[in-house]
């Protein structure tokens, strides 16, 4: 069952992530050229961006405001590796409807326009047009949906860790506080998969994602196993806090280990499918979302509520709730603990090993201390939902979601996440059994 789930999983990735395939940095550059070949534009409107065939990369179209009148024009850009710096790439081709640019305009272009962030003149129009077909809305509304498409994969991630707390802590009534290293790990293997996949010449967006997805979660799988069989499972069931202070120092160890693996210096990916899709407008301001926002956000609730459904329907999920209800009595009765912490532990790695591959998908990769708070805010989620209970680390995780999303529109984003930790320690006060968790007024011996 474990192993079918984790391939749907990586089969939805795959589903997900197929888009067009365009490098946000190759539209950024391409995008800057607009004011340099229109330098007496009053208005510049982007109104397409999309791949471009060979040897271009990147077309966007845009509308041109020339003496009071408007007219269409477009720009294509092909690019190759920047020479001063490798993990660059650099404008080399470029063509406007009326003249491709020579070798000595597009050097001019790159060092005396694109390479410079001191100039006084526009040297980006923007994303969009902000004279988009879309419906207007108060500013304040657009504001808030704005944050929303924004939180929508820090929301994903999040809601996988809790799950995965649930699943660990619903069996055993123990914590694993190494699941937000576990990310950070699938994040960093999904990272030089990606890297691994460019430079053998692998121009499938749709391969290199799944390869990344498989590499980065199948890895984050086989480390639990190593950590549940030496570590985990020793202690899972005995009584006492020594499983605590064991996953504190499993996730020291992994945290050393990843830096030590990465290198002085973090590598990151561009971020994929992140063209934007404008949804409203508000005085000029256009709220934006991208594929992999809606992807991750949609990709991670469905998974959620497929292990959700799947611990009350499955062979899995009774034998699951057999040993939490009673775990002697499900021994006697032939079912075995180790074996079922076994199948858990490798259900909630995966699901940690896919927050990490968002981390890379959505923001272009993490380090070797990033998994830290994503790990800490899938706990407050868990513990919010109600910790123990699969369903309850959903609805926490979507709660908590929610709640960052609302705060970072209308209140300080700095103080996001002391707001989320006063948050927990509420839930603490007043419901520690969380939203779907037991109903007792007072603390449950863990």
């Amino acid at each position: 069952m474990i192993q079918r789930l984790v391939a749907l999983i990586l089969l939805a990735i795959c589903l997900v992530s197929c888009g067009d395939g365009l490098d946000r940095q190759q539209v950024t550059i391409c995008r800057q050229t607009l004011p340099a070949v229109n330098l007496d534009a009053e208005k510049i409107y982007v109104t397409k961006v999309s791949p471009a065939p060979p040897p271009y990369m990147v077309r966007i179209d845009y509308r041109l405001t020339q003496h009071g009148q408007t007219s269409p024009s477009f720009v294509l850009c092909g690019f190759g590796p920047n020479e001063r710096n490798d993990k660059a790439v650099e404008l080399k081709i470029l063509s406007t409807p009326t003249e491709i640019f020579s070798p000595m305009k597009l050097h001019i272009l790159n060092r005396y326009w694109l390479d410079r962030h001191d100039l006084s003149y526009p040297a980006d129009p923007g994303p969009g047009d902000t004279e988009a077909n879309v419906p207007e809305v108060p500013k304040a509304l657009a504001y808030l949906l704005q944050s929303v498409a924004n939180g929508l994969p820090n929301m994903a991630m999040t809601m996988l860790i809790a799950v995965a707390y649930a699943l660990i802590f619903g069996l055993v009534g123990r914590i694993n506080l190494a699941f937000g290293d576990f990310a950070a790990l699938g994040g960093i293997v999904s990272v030089a998969a990606v890297l691994t996949m460019l430079a053998l010449g692998s121009n499938s967006l749709a391969l290199n994602l799944f390869l990344a997805a498989l590499f980065g979660v199948g890895l984050t799988v086989l480390a639990g196993k190593v950590v549940e069989h030496l570590v985990f499972a020793p202690l899972a069931f005995r009584s006492g806090q020594s499983i605590l202070i064991a996953t504190v120092g499993v996730a020291a160890i992994m945290r050393e280990l990843m830096r030590l693996l990465e290198g002085p210096e973090n590598r990151w990916v561009p971020p994929i499918d992140a063209m934007p899709i404008p949804l409203v407008k508000a005085e000029g301001f256009i709220v934006n979302v991208t594929p992999m926002q809606i992807g991750v956000g949609l990709g991670a609730t469905l998974l959620a509520l497929l292990v959700a459904r799947l611990m009350h329907v499955s062979e899995f999920g009774r034998r699951w709730r057999a040993i939490s209800d009673d775990a002697l009595m499900a021994n006697l009765m032939g079912i075995s603990s180790r074996g079922m912490l076994s199948q858990t532990f490798a259900l909630a790695s995966a699901l940690a090993g896919l927050s990490g591959f968002i981390m890379t998908a959505t923001y272009g990769g993490t380090d070797a201390y990033g998994g830290v708070l994503i790990g800490l805010k899938g706990l407050v989620a868990a513990v919010i939902g109600g910790i123990g209970s699969v369903g309850g680390a959903l609805l926490g995780g979507l709660a908590l979601g929610l709640f960052e999303m609302i705060w970072q529109a209308y209140l300080p984003i700095g103080d996001r996440d002391v707001a989320v930790m006063v948050v927990m320690v509420v839930m603490l006060i007043f419901r520690p059994g969380g939203l779907l968790g037991y109903a007792e007024s007072g603390p449950r011996q863990v």
